[in-house]
Formats: structure tokens, sequence, C-alpha cells
């Protein structure tokens, strides 16, 4: 019995890479506006603020022009994140508190592109 090796592959056009990153710093004087629009599958928008101490770089969460939060994108996927001053991201989840804003909200966001390496 004989075993070929993969020595080289294509990845599809629908590969997606997602990460999943929890929005830090809840700005809940700009939540109590949008609160009750948000929900699992609404679009929020990212735009770069900078590194924060660790180097990972920092993105301000928007939704409709008000702030959500601040989330930091490192890591081993911090490269992929680097040359994008905008993202658009999903929320996955969000935790609320009955009479209260968010808790907590967690965004799930495409990875740009990936590089093909032969």
């Amino acid at each position: 019995m004989q075993i070929e090796r993969l020595t080289s592959f294509d990845l599809a056009d629908s590969f997606n890479l997602k990460s999943i990153a929890s929005v830090q710093e809840l700005s809940n004087h700009d939540l109590i506006y949008v609160h009750h629009q948000l929900k699992p599958g609404c679009d929020v928008l990212l735009e770069s603020e900078g590194t924060n101490i660790k180097g990972d770089i920092r993105y301000k969460v928007s939704f409709k022009n008000f702030t959500l939060g601040y989330v930091s994108l490192g890591g081993y996927f911090r490269g992929y994140y680097e040359n994008n001053s905008t993202l658009t991201a999903r929320i996955v989840s969000i935790k609320k508190e009955k009479f209260l804003p968010a808790r907590q909200i967690d965004i799930e966001v495409d990875l740009v592109k990936l590089k093909n390496v032969s």
C-alpha cells in the first residue's frame, strides 16, 4: 500500500478564517442609545486607534456612529490586521441585564486575506 503525500494545495474561494474578540471598555454613555438595536448578526465598524502596551492593534468598535468600546487584535494574527485602518465585524453574542445596557459583547472579525505561500 502506497501513501501519496500532498505537496501543494489551494484554498477554496469560500475558505474563511475568523477571529473572535471581546469588546473591552464598554462605553455605557453611548450604549444607552443603541443597546435595544444590538443583537447577534449586526455589523459593527472597527477603526484603528493605534496600539496597546503589548503592541497589539487597538480598534474602536462603533455601531451607527455610536462607540461601543474597544478591542485589541494581536497575537498570531496581528500581521493580517496591521495594514488596515478600518474593518467590519459581526456581533456573535451579547449579554444584557434588565433595564441596563450591554454587559458583554463578543464580535467576529474576518481575517483580511491569507497570504498564498508556495
